[in-house]
């Protein structure tokens, strides 16, 4: 029978513009993960590269040589310690560059999402990604991501849902000292993206003085099963409980009544 718990772990880490400085903490936060009994290791958005508008000036200065070899350092990273991991970075595109997640796992090629939703400056570094999450098996796990501004809409939430994850992962870099009202309105995404799904919902914020929301894992329920401490650099352990994930809400929806609605007026601009 499939194991029905899922022991992972969240790495609130901060972020620089070097990448080989982001690569060796990563490696020390998944091995101490490994230790601790995890088989999944979530790290924030553009953990490994740095986040654009974050921690560097220009796209011009990516080195897609230098990340390509960092991936390829995470994935002995996987293999050695023998837990997958989620991992952020940038990544070339067509055209360009994406802010993506990567599932990296000890015996399987790396799995690719490219944020959809752009804000900000995210469009001076970034392509939006044209393709939907898909449900991902890690860690005994069937596992969706979505990144950071991604959190403001259900929509991608209930389709994985609805494709049968149990989680769903969300990488960010959500920070900003004049943007500190976002943190009761992070939670309050995470934990009816979980409620309403019946899913778990994996929050991992990059750690700083600035920090908008700490990491947090909220459960099927939509309560906050863990949290990790506001701002500081910390490595959250934590049991997922597979039998919690339900349909329960979902088998109540009336798609006749809603599913084909369009906007009646033309949107303003969205607040991330």
């Amino acid at each position: 029978m499939p194991e029905r718990t899922v022991r992972l772990a969240l790495a609130q880490m901060a972020e620089s513009p070097d990448l080989g400085r982001n690569l060796r903490r990563m490696t020390a936060l998944a091995e101490e993960a490994a230790g601790g009994g995890a088989r999944l290791v979530l790290f924030p958005e553009c953990a490994l590269t740095g986040y654009g508008p974050a921690c560097h000036r220009d796209p011009a200065d990516f080195d897609a040589e230098a990340v390509a070899a960092a991936v390829a350092a995470l994935r002995d990273v996987s293999r050695a310690a023998g837990v997958a991991l989620v991992a952020g970075a940038h990544l070339p595109a067509p055209g360009g560059w994406t802010n993506s997640a990567l599932l990296i796992s000890p015996r399987r090629a790396p799995a690719r999402y490219d944020k959809t939703h752009l804000y900000g400056q995210d469009s001076r570094y970034y392509r939006a990604g044209s393709r939907p999450s898909e449900p991902l098996r890690a860690a005994g796990l069937c596992l969706g991501m979505q990144i950071c501004f991604d959190l403001r809409f259900p929509e991608p939430f209930r389709r994985l849902a609805l494709q049968g994850v149990q989680a769903v992962a969300v990488p960010a870099h959500i920070a900003g000292r004049a943007d500190m009202w976002k943190g009761p309105v992070i939670e309050a995404h995470v934990r009816s993206r979980a409620a309403e799904n019946g899913r778990f919902v994996l929050f991992i914020n990059a750690a700083g003085p600035d920090q908008n929301a700490p990491s947090m894992i909220a459960d099927p329920r939509g309560c906050l099963l863990a949290a990790c401490r506001p701002r500081r650099e910390e490595l959250l352990l934590a049991e997922l409980d597979l039998d919690q994930v339900s349909d329960a809400f979902i088998a109540c929806r009336r798609p006749d009544l809603y599913a084909d609605e369009r906007p009646r007026t033309r949107p303003s601009a969205p607040r991330r």
